[in-house]
């Protein structure tokens, strides 16, 4: 019973310092590092149709005069998206530019095999006041 105490605290002790550490190095990351994180991660949701969570990455004032109807219109590409690459992060003050190249697959009833393309698309991410990291769009 005693041995299973002490393997008890070891764990939590070892549960404890990993999240630390964990917490240490996400702090530890650069602006250029967490804009390229979270284009990554607003892709993924983009190419998987999760339009509402990645109505989250957007920048809080693009969100508070843009209502997620309103954005949902805007978007474009939905099922043709395959793939997608941040390439390029240039950050300056609190603003930064993103290059992301996208992977189409088109597919026609008139075609055999889909046809597929990459093109790149550039992206503004700005820093909002509580120090989040959020896309916003070009006016139109």
């Amino acid at each position: 019973m005693h041995q299973m105490k002490w393997l008890v605290a070891a764990i939590l002790v070892s549960l404890l310092m990993t999240g630390c550490a964990t917490g240490l190095v996400d702090g530890a990351l650069s602006d250029q590092q967490r804009v390229t994180k979270r284009a990554h991660e607003r892709w993924g949701l983009l190419i998987e149709g999760r339009l509402e969570s990645a109505y989250d990455y957007l920048a809080t004032g693009y969100r508070q005069v843009t209502p997620f109807p309103h954005y949902l219109k805007t978007v474009k590409g939905v099922g043709l998206w395959k793939f997608a690459q941040v390439e390029e992060v240039a950050c300056e003050a609190d603003a930064c530019r993103v290059e992301v190249r996208i992977r189409m697959e088109i597919h026609h009833l008139m075609m055999k095999s889909p046809v597929r393309t990459d093109s790149v698309v550039r992206e503004q991410w700005v820093k909002g006041r509580d120090g989040v990291w959020g896309y916003l769009p070009a006016a139109k």
